[in-house]
């Protein structure tokens, strides 16, 4: 054989060596492309099949088991999820059998967990009882892969994959239960998402329905056992408890699920319920041995004013976290807005009770005053009276004597409303007690003034006029216990002061009233009033004084003494306007006609 032929030879053998390798390689290439293909499909399964689940945790941890013997060897399936320093056990299948009731913590004696959960990448453990780490099984398994379950860059579990044979797992197939692992924690990110959105719905609804359930109680007698029973029954907690604060500044328990706790007082500061109170904010604890609950108090507002606080505790240690902060201030609210509903509601039915006690009042008030005015010949005589609220202390009377003579009174309680109205008519009393035996008014002032000091109690005074006119002498005597002086307006239209001296009755123990007596000739006017209409302000604080008060008679001379009232109260509402009166007026008018 020449040496061209070896050559050739050599060159054709190469050539066939080097065609098997690119076969060989060609042939690896493709059964690897095929493996690829393979584990990208059960990848792309798998996220179908996750995607389109339903987002019930617990169904879900099935479905990542199903999709996980997929991929490799599966003797036994563990997913945990951790809470706090546990990696809870949520799933665990032996043998293709879901172990019912199987609790735990994968992190006990498990040092493969604590350094993935350190370093937050899988780890394949080849041989368990090669490497002899620590690990809590039974001996009969033989290699793992820890998968960490990482959501948005947070580690929210573990799942663990063994089988009964050593080295069965290849970095491939840690690579695609990695993936498995990132899928299955953002879908349980987005279960765990919808139901507290579903939770949420549902907290709101039944702060709703609390809301719809109360809408139409009125009184807190009412409204606060049935707020208490509301809320304990929609979201069946252990004791539910309103307190309210007392006038003292106390926080006292109006209503509770349990009765023991009906009327404990606390001092604001004290306690949980008194510090909510006082630093007006949510406090949630959570207690522990021997009874484990969760108890939340929280601040009831009305715009910036904190009128009590509403207390609850749960079974759940973990009832009052901060996802349920929320709520928990929307039924906060709501129990505030309730209770200040009702108790506006109460002071309504308390504005209209007193508004129907003081008409009652003012109609008895009224009652005591004359029906009529004495009807002589020759004179006519007027008596008119205003009350600044419903009842007042300003009083007027006539009292028939004999021998056709007439008493004549008009007083002025030194107060309003109510107190005022009671003196009045205890004073009024007394006077006519005291007209019926005495000779002349001052003696009459002087009696009542000895009967009030007597007998009154409260710390008034009345200041009071009193004559005993005689129609057929036209003779009038008069005495004055600190009232204002009468005005006597002439036949001329011209007016005077009529100046009497002596204190009102109540102040001191005796008195010496000064007597007058005065002649009214034809024409002649007399003019008694109390003081509301001279102090009668007007808009800008200008009072209608006396000196129009005596153009106001002045005018009105011409006129019987009704239509002369009826002018001078008129002169006075056209000089006030719109403001309303502050202190009671009354006035008499006697008039000698011929």
């Amino acid at each position: 054989m020449t040496g061209l032929s070896a050559a050739l030879i050599m060159l054709l053998l190469a050539a066939i060596a080097l065609s098997g390798v690119l076969l060989y390689q060609w042939r690896l290439s493709q059964r690897q492309l095929e493996a690829r293909t393979a584990e990208l499909r059960t990848l792309s399964d798998a996220a179908r099949a996750i995607a389109s689940a339903t987002l019930d945790e617990d169904e879900l941890y099935r479905l990542v088991y199903r999709q996980a013997v997929q991929i490799a060897d599966v003797a036994d399936f563990q997913i945990g999820l951790f809470e706090d320093e546990r990696c809870v056990l949520k799933l665990h299948y032996r043998h293709g059998v879901e172990q019912v009731g199987a609790v735990g913590d994968l992190c006990v004696d498990n040092d493969m967990v604590s350094w993935v959960r350190a370093h937050g990448r899988p780890l394949i453990v080849r041989d368990l009882r090669a490497q002899m780490v620590n690990h809590a099984g039974d001996g009969v398994l033989r290699s793992a892969v820890f998968v960490p379950m990482m959501a948005r860059d947070v580690m929210i579990g573990m799942l663990v994959v063994q089988s009964e044979r050593a080295n069965a797992y290849a970095d491939s197939q840690a690579r695609m239960l990695g993936i498995l692992a990132h899928q299955t924690a953002a879908a349980i990110q987005n279960a765990r998402a919808l139901r507290q959105e579903r939770m949420r719905a549902q907290q709101m609804e039944l702060v709703s329905a609390i809301a719809r359930s109360t809408a139409l109680v009125f009184t807190l007698a009412d409204l606060l056992p049935r707020l208490v029973e509301a809320i304990r029954a929609a979201f069946g907690y252990l004791f539910v408890g309103v307190f309210l604060k007392d006038e003292l500044g106390y926080v006292v328990c109006r209503a509770a699920s349990r009765q023991v706790m009906l009327g404990k007082r606390v001092r604001p500061g004290d306690g949980l319920i008194g510090a909510c109170v006082a630093e007006d904010c949510m406090i949630a604890v959570c207690q522990s041995h021997p009874n484990r609950y969760s108890e939340v108090v929280l601040p009831l507002r009305i715009g910036e004013r904190v009128i009590g606080a509403l207390h609850l505790q749960a079974s759940d240690p973990k009832a009052f976290g901060p996802s349920e902060a929320h709520y928990l201030e929307l039924l906060a609210q709501q129990v505030s807005v309730a209770v200040e509903d009702a108790r506006l509601y109460e002071q309504s039915l308390e504005r209209q009770r007193l508004a129907q006690e003081l008409a009652l009042a003012r109609d008895i008030q009224a009652s005591f005053l004359p029906r009529s005015v004495p009807n002589v010949a020759g004179w006519s005589v007027a008596g008119r009276w205003r009350a600044a609220k419903q009842v007042g202390g300003d009083f007027y009377d006539f009292i028939p004597l004999p021998d056709g003579r007439w008493g004549v009174v008009i007083a002025d309680v030194a107060d309003k409303g109510v107190p005022a109205a009671l003196f009045m008519i205890f004073s009024r009393t007394l006077i006519r007690a005291a007209m019926s035996s005495s000779p002349g008014p001052a003696d009459v002032l002087a009696r009542a003034n000895t009967l009030i000091q007597t007998d009154a109690m409260a710390d008034l005074f009345v200041t009071v006029l009193c004559a005993v006119w005689d129609p057929r002498s036209g003779q009038i005597w008069m005495a004055s216990a600190g009232h204002l002086a009468p005005l006597l307006c002439r036949a001329d239209r011209s007016v005077s002061t009529v100046r009497l001296a002596g204190p009102a009755l109540g102040v001191l123990e005796r008195i010496f009233p000064e007597q007058i007596c005065l002649a009214l000739q034809s024409g002649d006017v007399l003019l008694f009033y109390t003081d509301g209409l001279t102090d009668a302000m007007n808009a800008s604080g200008e009072a209608f004084g006396l000196a129009r008060l005596k153009a106001a008679l002045s005018e009105a001379h011409g006129l019987d003494a009704g239509q002369i009232a009826a002018s001078v109260l008129s002169a006075v509402d056209a000089f006030t306007g719109d403001e309303p009166p502050f202190d009671d007026q009354a006035l008499i008018v006697i008039k000698r006609e011929a």
